[in-house]
């Protein structure tokens, strides 16, 4: 396990670059991403995450009627891929996640378990709304991003 994942080259730079549009990003680097034993997969860069309201670790945001808080997207990482067993192994510290303040391009966005940025969030309240909804209380800004191949 690492106690920190930073990125050690510079394509995920230019990766955060693609990713993020415009704005004054709030990002931290003290992410803790809660151990998973049954983890099934690697998290890649740009994975929506909730926040386990007890403990304030971080999990992938995969279920909208989660009674533990991450029903409620909180911030998306921004780091390096984290490996599977490293997930299974324990909790894993030092993540740089982004968690406010900026457009982002939502072509690049990844939500686990099918989720999308039009999921209903049904848990706790009778106020439903979107993940969209969420995510642009928290001024990040999901950006359809038009790409041109023809240049005449």
């Amino acid at each position: 396990m690492y106690d920190r994942y930073i990125p050690v080259d510079e394509s995920l730079d230019v990766l955060i670059s693609d990713f993020i549009l415009r704005g004054k990003p709030k990002i931290r680097h003290d992410g803790v991403l809660a151990q998973h034993a049954g983890r099934s997969g690697d998290i890649v860069p740009f994975t929506l995450m909730g926040k386990i309201a007890a403990t304030g670790k971080l999990q992938t945001y995969v279920n909208a009627a989660a009674g533990d808080g991450t029903a409620i997207p909180q911030v998306i990482y921004i780091g390096p891929t984290i490996l599977e067993a490293d997930i299974q192994a324990g909790d894993v510290e030092g993540l740089i996640v982004l968690e406010r303040d900026a457009e982002f391009d939502e072509s690049l966005l990844v939500i686990e378990n099918s989720l999308t940025l039009d999921t209903v969030i049904t848990v706790g309240t009778t106020d439903l709304r979107t993940v969209r909804d969420y995510l642009m209380n928290l001024n990040l800004i999901p950006r359809t991003v038009e790409t041109r191949t023809d240049y005449a």
